[in-house]
């Protein structure tokens, strides 16, 4: 079985076809899929869903870009929901310089936070990361921003970069710092770099996604993703590393049942 650890499946691209979409996922072997929020409307709306069908988990977060947006009580709200034992992870957060440096101190504050929360409630984080090309401030501030909190707070703070895609000199901080490395439809495109940056990172720190709706693999690039491609990263992943695809599934599996603590509640495939 493979799991999609992050798609955003809350989304109103899905709402004619949601059932649909988990049906075509379990039958390419994609037993289960995590829900990252991106505000507190839709960490709400995660765990409804969640709470409806056995196929997926749900997570409370704010993304960077939404930080603006957010009304008096949202980190609260955050912060309440990520104590549910239905929610598995704190997220997505992080930092996004890519559309715009107008919030970053707000950004800042809100990753704090968040790191703050992962720590305390012992759930791990999922963080975003998109600088502009040519750019590494957002990699450097996120890492800078994450080692203080670990450094000055109490817990363990774990997790995984979503969407992982370099710079080249990332990676080995990346799992210095414990934290997993998220692949998804990037790794197929062609002249991303993507393969290039993850080429020394052992197996047991990859878990795959998708981004659903976005960021659709190679050769369905533009079109609307979903967790049924989970597969089609798997197989990218499988073809440079060497392997047989059955054993990038057995090791990403596991890492995401081990990372996000699955273990104790019943896949969608066993049931």
């Amino acid at each position: 079985m493979l799991i999609d650890t992050h798609a955003h499946l809350y989304l109103s691209q899905f709402d004619a076809d949601r059932d649909d979409v988990l049906d075509r996922a379990e039958k390419l072997g994609v037993g289960l899929v995590l829900m990252p929020a991106v505000d507190a409307a839709s960490s709400r709306e995660a765990l409804a869903l969640a709470r409806g069908d056995r196929r997926l988990r749900a997570m409370a977060g704010v993304h960077p870009s939404y930080v603006h947006e957010m009304a008096s009580g949202d980190l609260e709200a955050i912060q309440s929901l990520a104590h549910e034992d239905e929610i598995i992870a704190v997220g997505e957060t992080g930092l996004d310089y890519y559309w715009s440096r107008d919030h970053v101190d707000a950004q800042h504050a809100s990753l704090r936070e968040h790191a703050l929360i992962a720590m305390e409630t012992g759930k791990p984080l999922v963080l975003h990361n998109r600088d502009k090309q040519g750019s590494d401030d957002c990699s450097r501030d996120l890492l800078h921003i994450l080692r203080q909190a670990k450094g000055e707070n109490e817990g363990t703070l774990r997790g995984v970069f979503h969407c992982f895609s370099g710079p080249a000199w990332l990676a080995p901080e990346v799992l210095d710092l414990g934290f997993h490395i998220g692949l998804g439809g990037t790794l197929t495109f062609k002249n991303g770099g993507v393969p290039e940056s993850i080429a020394d990172v052992p197996l047991d720190w990859i878990v795959l996604e998708t981004d659903a709706p976005y960021l659709a693999p190679s050769p369905n690039r533009g079109k609307r993703n979903e967790p049924a491609w989970t597969r089609w990263v798997a197989e990218k992943l499988a073809d440079l590393r060497g392997l047989p695809l059955a054993e990038i599934e057995a090791i990403t599996t596991q890492n995401a049942i081990e990372l996000f603590g699955l273990s104790g509640a019943p896949l969608a495939s066993e049931s």
